[in-house]
């Protein structure tokens, strides 16, 4: 008799497909929500409607009590950037929960709106020069969203990832990527030999 395979979150899936050691490296660590994360959903929410720099400030000083004076800039930065472009949607909901019986994945869609493209996802960093059936990814930081359409290549990745992501869940060790994205990755000085300890010490 097989075994049901446990849920997976979206995020992990995200992850693996990035670096599965990083995925494997993050399993028992809590994780801490970042202030360029917590700028790009407080302002996110607004979207549509004027900002406003000073009141989005005060939620996010509430949201991280400990939060640096200089991270005000990047705030007033993508405020200006955001307000300079007037095609943003009202969304219908936010942070919706999510899940799929077939992938046995779930996790939480930033945005639900009345037509398509029917969600978004709010990214804290610059957009990429090019763009990702379809969805909104709205680069926050950089004051513009893109619509993306699913390929059956990101469909492959997608699958493999979360293949990836169920190994390691099941105690299998990590497979390193060729081309890991090391210099953004908090466990860069665990497992890169130039920085740390090697990834066959640890394992």
């Amino acid at each position: 008799m097989s075994r049901t395979p446990p849920d997976i979150r979206i995020s992990s899936v995200v992850t693996a497909s990035m670096c599965p050691l990083r995925f494997f490296l993050d399993k028992g660590q809590a994780r801490t929500e970042s202030w360029r994360y917590s700028v790009a959903k407080q302002i996110s929410y607004r979207l549509g409607d004027l900002l406003d720099t000073d009141e989005i400030w005060e939620d996010i000083r509430l949201l991280q009590k400990d939060i640096d004076g200089s991270v005000f800039p990047v705030l007033t930065e993508s405020v200006r950037l955001c307000n300079n472009n007037p095609g943003w949607r009202i969304y219908r909901e936010a942070d919706v929960a999510v899940r799929s019986g077939s992938h046995r994945i779930h996790g939480i869609v930033d945005k639900v709106f009345d037509d398509e493209p029917f969600f978004a996802v709010t990214r804290p960093t610059p957009a990429p020069s090019r763009g990702v059936s379809r969805g909104t990814v709205e680069y926050i930081h950089s004051g513009i969203e893109r619509v993306c359409t699913i390929e059956p290549i990101d469909k492959r990745k997608f699958l493999r990832a979360l293949y990836e992501a169920r190994r390691i869940t099941n105690g299998e060790l990590p497979r390193k990527p060729l081309r890991p994205p090391c210099t953004s990755c908090p466990h860069s000085d665990r497992c890169d030999p130039a920085g740390g300890k090697r990834l066959s010490d640890l394992l």
